[in-house]
C-alpha cells in the first residue's frame, strides 16, 4: 500500500501525461506516492482541500483546471510564484497545513531562456500572451519579473483577460499590461511591436489549428507555444519559416514536473527519466521530443 496519496483535483480530471511522468519521477527518487483523480466542482474545492489538509496519508494535491486561480485563498501559505501569479498548481502538505506553489512558472522561465538571448539584458521588452487561465497567469508573472515593459493579454472572452490583468494591477505598476480582444486586427497590431509571442491558450493541442492566422505572423519573432502534444505546431512552423526562434511546451512541462517533484519530496529526478517518461506518454521516440527549433 502506498504510504502517501496525491490527488489531482479538477473538473473534469482527464488522463494526461502529467500522471505518467510524475509516477516515473517518484519511482526514481524513491518516493512512495500514489496519484489519484479527485474530481470536484468549483464549489467543492474548499472541502476537497480540507480533506487533504486533515489526512495524514496525503502528500499534498495537484490542482488542475479550472481551479488553479481559485486555490490561492484556500492555502495556508504561498510560494512567491503562487502569490504573484494568483494561481496554484501544487499543494504540499506538512503538519496539517497546505503551502501552495506554482511550478508552471519554473517551466515558463525555462521555455523563455531556451529561445531568448543568453544575456538577459538583451531580452525584448514587448510581448503578447494568448490565454487567461492558470498557465497564462504564470506566463504574465514571469514576464513582469523579467522587466518586460508592454504585455498584451488576449482571450476569446475579453472579461477573462481583464480579470487576469486586474489581478496584476499592483505588480505591473512599472509597465503597461493590457487586456485586448482576440480579433485579427488586434492580433496584427499587437504583433507588429511584440517581439515575443506566448501561446498559453491551448489552441493547437487537439488539432493542427494555429492560434494565429499565418498571414499575421511577422518575421523574426520569438515564439513559445505551450502546446505539449506536438513537436512542432502550425504556429511554430510558420514563425520558424519566417526567421523566428520557436519552442513548444515540452521543455517547460518537464521543468515544471521536476520542480513539482522537488517541492513534494525534496529530491530531484533526472532529465533522462523525465524525458523517457514523457516520450512514452506521447507515444514518440525520446529523440522526437523537439523542445527548441531555430
Amino acid at each position: 500500500m502506498p504510504s502517501r496519496r496525491l490527488p489531482i483535483i479538477g473538473h473534469p480530471v482527464a488522463q494526461s501525461p502529467l500522471e505518467g511522468v510524475l509516477r516515473a519521477a517518484f519511482a526514481e527518487v524513491g518516493a512512495d506516492i500514489a496519484i489519484e483523480p479527485m474530481e470536484r466542482r468549483a464549489h467543492q474545492l474548499a472541502d476537497a482541500l480540507g480533506e487533504v489538509r486533515a489526512g495524514d496519508d496525503y502528500a499534498g494535491a495537484l490542482i488542475a483546471a479550472p481551479h488553479k486561480e481559485k486555490a490561492p485563498p484556500l492555502s495556508d501559505a504561498l510560494s512567491d510564484d503562487a502569490r504573484i501569479s494568483g494561481a496554484v498548481n501544487v499543494f504540499v502538505r506538512a503538519d496539517g497545513r497546505l503551502r501552495g506553489h506554482n511550478t508552471d512558472a519554473d517551466g515558463v522561465r525555462a521555455g523563455l531562456e531556451s529561445i531568448l538571448p543568453r544575456v538577459k539584458g538583451k531580452w525584448p521588452r514587448n510581448a503578447m500572451v494568448l490565454g487567461s487561465g492558470g498557465g497564462a497567469r504564470a506566463v504574465v508573472a514571469v514576464l513582469i519579473g523579467s522587466d518586460f515593459q508592454h504585455v498584451a493579454v488576449l482571450n476569446r472572452h475579453l472579461h477573462r483577460a481583464e480579470a487576469l490583468v486586474a489581478h496584476f494591477t499592483r505588480a505591473a505598476r512599472h509597465m503597461e499590461l493590457r487586456a485586448r480582444p482576440w480579433h485579427d486586427a488586434i492580433l496584427e497590431a499587437e504583433l507588429s511591436r511584440a517581439e515575443l509571442l506566448v501561446n498559453a491558450s491551448g489552441v493547437g493541442s487537439e488539432s493542427d489549428e494555429s492560434a494565429i492566422p499565418a498571414e499575421l505572423i511577422p518575421e523574426d519573432r520569438f515564439v513559445l507555444d505551450l502546446v505539449l502534444q506536438h513537436a512542432e505546431t502550425s504556429l511554430m512552423t510558420v514563425a520558424r519559416e519566417r526567421g523566428g526562434t520557436v519552442a513548444n511546451g515540452q521543455g517547460p512541462f518537464l521543468v515544471a514536473c521536476a520542480s513539482t517533484v522537488r517541492v513534494l519530496t525534496g529530491a530531484s529526478p533526472s532529465d533522462d527519466v523525465l524525458r523517457r517518461a514523457l516520450a512514452g506518454e506521447l507515444g514518440v521516440p525520446e529523440e522526437g521530443l523537439a523542445v527548441v527549433r531555430d
